[in-house]
């Protein structure tokens, strides 16, 4: 009988804790993972023909926080300033004037910056990522970018894109 309530106790809490942590996005072929509480839903994810570059779109239910992940896929390392440029000034992504610094971001095998932009509709956190190890001569450059409206409330978009921006894990 204790053995029974032990794991009836061990389903429960297991259950919990994935209802918690909401949803895992595991992407083998860009090499990434990300995690999203429950109240957010995935819009679209649309691949390139060649298979070199990848975007996700998620939106959270109350649709005024959405975050557009876009993978790179290359066979030589990325400078990440260069790529962040790159980004920056693609007239297709039209992202607003920076208002923040760049924040530093170290890992195992990948540099990375955020920083914080602001037009008259929105107020973004945009994550940079580019890997430096080579995973089987492939090279990755990531995008997380969070899009709140002037209107929400910025500290709960932030603690949101802060929380599921740690939950990013590159893979190599």
């Amino acid at each position: 009988m204790k053995k029974i309530l032990i794991i009836l106790f061990a389903i429960f809490f297991v259950s919990s804790l994935q209802a918690q942590n909401g949803k895992t996005i595991e992407d083998s072929h860009y090499k990434f993972s990300i995690t999203f509480a429950n109240k957010w839903t995935s819009r679209t994810t649309v691949e390139t023909n060649k298979k070199d570059v990848i975007t996700y779109s998620f939106d959270k239910d109350n649709g005024k926080l959405t975050l557009s992940l876009i993978a790179f896929k290359f066979t030589d390392a990325r400078n990440l300033e260069d790529f962040i440029y790159t980004l920056e000034k693609d007239f297709n992504l039209n992202i607003p004037e920076k208002i923040s610094g760049y924040t530093d971001i170290k890992g195992d095998g990948f540099s990375g910056k955020y920083a914080d932009y602001k037009d008259a509709e929105s107020h973004e956190r945009i994550y940079y990522y580019a890997t430096s190890k080579d995973s089987s001569g492939e090279y990755f450059c990531y995008m997380l970018r969070f899009i709140a409206d002037i209107k929400s409330n910025l500290g709960e978009a932030e603690k949101e894109a802060s929380s599921i921006a740690d939950s990013f894990k590159i893979k190599l």
